[in-house]
């Protein structure tokens, strides 16, 4: 009996722990109440670093719904956005690379989508964001298995755990969260 006791309780604080995450998801509505957008917390300056965002229009003749995990990371070579092209001159690289691996050392990777290229304030750190879209086909893997370590145009970065756990649940939060049309 003592051990069906514990068992309840730690289901509860985990769902009363999922539950304080929800309320930390920031979201708009429209004027209209058409479209609505949520977003998980993050810092700027809290490198590197993935978040959540989604934005969805409930509208008949404007219905859409775009729902990405971002991933952002820094390094120190701003030079590592440029490179030469035949005539010698410097120009920006186009980088399309990303790479997920999982705890079960599952990877998700494409290089179908455009990283963007930005420098910190400073001037010193290269910034590479890419947009990733949560789809029916890998909403599974992002919500099941934590982030281990991610990669940009060939900038790998660990992901620590508390923040990967932190990340399914706004994943699990945003993805209930849309209005029934």
């Amino acid at each position: 009996m003592r051990s069906v006791f514990f068992l309840v309780m730690f289901a509860f604080m985990q769902n009363a722990h999922a539950q304080d995450l929800c309320k930390e998801i920031k979201k708009e509505v429209s004027d209209d109440k058409y479209q609505y957008s949520f977003f998980s917390p993050y810092s700027e300056n809290n490198l590197p670093s993935v978040r959540i965002a989604r934005t969805v229009n409930t509208d008949p003749e404007a219905n859409f719904d775009n729902f990405f995990i971002i991933f952002r990371i820094a390094t120190p070579d701003v030079s590592s956005f440029y490179t030469k092209n035949s005539d010698g001159s410097m120009v920006e690289k186009e980088e399309k690379t990303l790479m997920v691996e999982f705890d079960d050392k599952s990877v998700i990777s494409t290089d179908t989508v455009q990283i963007i290229h930005d420098i910190s304030e400073d001037k010193t750190d290269a910034i590479r964001s890419l947009f990733y879209p949560l789809t029916d086909a890998n909403l599974g893997d992002f919500t099941t298995k934590k982030i281990v370590k991610f990669s940009l145009g060939g900038y790998e970065k660990m992901f620590p755990a508390d923040n990967a756990s932190r990340i399914m649940q706004y994943i699990k939060c945003i993805q209930n969260s849309v209005p029934k049309q």
